[in-house]
């Protein structure tokens, strides 16, 4: 999921004026971008979520070519783009694209050969694309947004994936002050107080009020950096088999410092560091115990 407000710079397109031109604007987050590469840059192809729904956007190009994929992360942003274009077939085309986001860079995919073009790092992020094409990928270019913030990501969740006791929280957060752990051969509960549209509010517990007590207070001058943790089946504090799949161990890493593990450390290990913005608040699923937990992300590309 996620929200952004409209403050977008048009760039380029770099390339040849041959083809039809396109314009690929209405995804909110890009989640895969697929490129097939011959002698030049055949195609390329958009995944995007609609909502909750993968959708494909229509393929910039003709056939032929092998096909390379990006898939990006939950939150992951592309901040810049850099290429070659030149002569080809009586044509000028695009022979290579390279993609820098916020966590690595992907390709070169294609031949550099040309003349080189580079859309710099700057303030936002690339957020979808334009260009011209026909039977092959003719030119590029991008729709910078340039807001200093963007909206909430959903990350997650990790743990139990069934679709039944579903937990979340109400408004869109802006800040997550404190959280309250209960934990003992897993993580009986959490329930945390965050800031929404302005206001603060406490979330339910989501679990059950067993087991020992932890309370990581975040104020507002601190955020989470990344969480870590083991989800895996638990049979039960007094050794009843339920033989349920559920978070048994948390760790958080916060601008202060580590706070915990909570729990033993069993089961399948997951981790997820924040490499752009923090963590706000959290949602997943609860019935006896914390059965699977997922995070809002509010990145900030500054």
């Amino acid at each position: 999921m996620a929200s952004r407000e409209d403050a977008t710079n048009m760039l380029g397109p770099w390339g040849g004026s041959g083809g039809t031109a396109w314009s690929f604007e209405k995804a909110q987050a890009i989640t895969k971008i697929k490129i097939c590469v011959g002698d030049v840059i055949n195609s390329i192809t958009f995944q995007y979520m609609d909502g909750e729904t993968a959708r494909w956007s229509p393929r910039y190009g003709g056939a032929g070519g092998t096909p390379v994929e990006i898939e990006l992360g939950p939150a992951e942003f592309i901040l810049s783009i850099k290429g070659y274009y030149g002569a080809y077939a009586g044509m000028t085309i695009i022979y290579s694209l390279t993609f820098v986001t916020t966590v690595r860079e992907y390709g070169p995919y294609g031949r550099e050969h040309g003349t080189q073009f580079y859309v710099p790092k700057g303030t936002g992020w690339i957020n979808s694309f334009h260009g011209r094409s026909g039977d092959l990928l003719d030119a590029i270019g991008v729709y910078r947004k340039t807001s200093f913030e963007c909206g909430v990501v959903k990350v997650g969740p990790w743990g139990e994936l069934r679709p039944q006791n579903l937990r979340d929280i109400e408004g869109t957060p802006t800040q997550l002050t404190k959280i309250i752990i209960r934990y003992s051969g897993c993580i009986e509960s959490i329930k945390f107080q965050y800031v929404a549209d302005g206001v603060t509010k406490w979330s339910r517990t989501w679990g059950s009020e067993n087991g020992s007590t932890a309370e990581i207070d975040l104020g507002t001058n601190h955020y989470l950096t990344a969480i870590s943790g083991y989800y895996g089946i638990f049979h039960g504090n007094r050794g009843n088999y339920y033989g349920y799949t559920v978070i048994r161990s948390l760790t958080f890493v916060s601008t202060m410092g580590t706070h915990g593990p909570y729990g033993p450390k069993a089961g399948t290990a997951f981790s997820f560091p924040v490499k752009v913005g923090k963590v706000v608040a959290f949602f997943g699923r609860a019935g006896q115990w914390l059965d699977a937990l997922g995070f809002y992300l509010k990145p900030n590309l500054v």
